[in-house]
């Protein structure tokens, strides 16, 4: 499954918003996808990031990135189930690495256990 990889800075397309809520709607992380989007703004307005994994398209996955000079903390990563088991959230983080290393990023910090094993076979940590 060829998946995309983007770094949005907002959400300001109403179409990114409504999916990345129904996603998050996923994640037992927040109270519904909702809270997630809420709690993402404002992140993002202290320069936060969010990636996405993209099929045809549509937002199968998502991790936050947030952090200063050259450390990154990767965080909340969510996978929609049915993608579940194929290996995009790894590719995600792969993206959000290489992405993130042009800009001059040495380290990254993981968020929870999935993301420290992506981080530990990418060699990343």
């Amino acid at each position: 499954m060829p998946i995309t990889v983007h770094a949005y800075s907002e959400l300001n397309d109403e179409s990114l918003r409504s999916q990345l809520s129904r996603l998050y709607e996923t994640s037992p992380e927040f109270g519904d996808g909702d809270d997630a989007v809420q709690q993402l703004e404002t992140a993002m307005q202290q320069g936060s990031l969010i990636y996405t994994a993209e099929f045809n398209q549509k937002i199968i996955g998502a991790v936050w990135v947030s952090g200063q000079e050259d450390t990154r903390l990767v965080h909340y990563v969510v996978v929609h189930p049915s993608n579940r088991g194929r290996g995009v959230a790894e590719r995600l983080i792969e993206g959000v690495c290489d992405a993130e290393e042009q800009k001059g990023v040495k380290h990254f910090k993981p968020g929870c256990g999935a993301i420290h094993r992506c981080l530990s076979h990418l060699g990343k940590i």
